[in-house]
């Protein structure tokens, strides 16, 4: 109560004073139409910029969502197209172009593509043997052998999983090997890093008649197990034939830069280990 006295007689005449003022504006806008006119378009302005306010931090308290669920949307999206991509594998009949269908009738998507958004973590770039690491694991669904990529190409292979992370070969590792070819021709070959310039790949076995220019694109084999068919992978710099040699070589740089790589998905084919199965087999009876 002493220290309620107290504040009064050090305050008072500003208490007083806000008091009066607060009477006072009370008094003028409810008893003058003009002023309370004033009153109510600036109590309306005023209110309108804190709720505009407001919704703005709101918005930005809320990114870190919505960000997360547009990269959910995103990886379902890229899992829909990845698949009607391998889906639309078309025979010929004598009125249209069909895909081909299994014995209930439905479309059959060989291989099956499950896409996983992730973000890199970790990347080392100034070694022979580069890694990524991701914040995505074995709890996410994410096994070894799965490719990682970017909207713009291609990024590593899944080696080792833990329970939250994922330890990916970048593509400047030598063990990184990935079918590739130059787009609109129906050759493949083998698209890996040969440890030299980390701002190129090189693509191999590639005949040399083929007119491979400056600017082709370079794209992801139908005869990969690990990266969806037609995915990005970089752009030829250079093509020449190597002496004695029957194939080209080519310089491609990558499309997606490894020293850029932010926001990758984890691409998973569920046929994989059954194909990889039937390949050793093959191997073995060779």
């Amino acid at each position: 109560m002493y220290s309620l006295v107290q504040l009064f007689v050090r305050h008072g005449g500003l208490i007083t004073l806000v008091v009066t003022q607060v009477i006072s504006f009370h008094l003028m806008t409810s008893q003058n139409s003009p002023q309370q006119e004033i009153a109510r378009l600036s109590w309306s302005w005023y209110s309108n910029w804190a709720l505009e306010w407001r919704n703005r931090w709101l918005d930005y308290l809320s990114l870190r969502d919505e960000n997360i669920r547009l990269k959910m949307e995103n990886a379902r999206l890229h899992t829909q197209l990845t698949n009607l991509r391998a889906s639309e594998i078309p025979t010929r009949d004598t009125v249209r172009w069909q895909g081909a269908t299994d014995s209930l009738g439905k479309k059959l998507i060989r291989p099956e593509y499950v896409v996983i958004s992730a973000r890199v973590v970790g990347n080392t770039l100034s070694g022979r043997n580069n890694w990524l690491i991701l914040n995505r694991g074995a709890k996410d669904g994410i096994s070894p052998n799965s490719g990682v990529i970017s909207r713009s190409g291609v990024v590593g292979i899944v080696r080792d999983v833990s329970e939250h992370f994922s330890l990916a070969m970048s593509v400047l590792h030598p063990q990184t090997k990935i079918s590739a070819m130059v787009k609109g021709y129906p050759f493949y070959g083998s698209l890996y890093w040969d440890e030299k310039d980390p701002r190129f790949l090189t693509l191999s076995d590639i005949p040399y008649h083929l007119p491979i220019h400056r600017g082709d694109t370079v794209q992801v084999s139908n005869y990969s197990l690990i990266f969806p068919e037609g995915h990005p992978a970089g752009i030829v710099d250079t093509a020449y034939r190597l002496q004695g040699s029957p194939f080209l070589y080519i310089r491609v740089r990558p499309t997606q830069p490894p020293a850029s790589v932010r926001e990758v998905y984890i691409v998973t084919n569920r046929y994989a280990d059954e194909l990889e199965n039937l390949t050793r087999a093959m191997q073995a009876e060779q």
